[in-house]
């Protein structure tokens, strides 16, 4: 049976960056590596809470990329 685990982690926020010549949202998307791959939903959201308070724009949401290897 092949088993997964997770090799790395980064978090990802995005934010507003005013709108196109079509009037659509555009999009500015930071990704901060390193990021402990045992580190929990609220720890991630309290350190992109520290990033987001020093920016000037505001936050579009914020997320997890997890880069996963399988074992067979």
């Amino acid at each position: 049976m092949a088993e997964t685990f997770i090799q790395g982690s980064v978090l990802r926020i995005a934010f507003e960056n005013g709108l196109d010549e079509n009037g659509k949202q555009k999009l500015t998307i930071k990704n901060y590596s390193n990021v402990k791959t045992t580190a929990t939903a609220s720890q991630l959201l309290s350190a992109a809470e520290a990033v987001i308070s020093l920016q000037s724009k505001a936050p579009m949401y914020v997320g997890r990329v997890d880069t996963n290897h399988v074992r067979p």
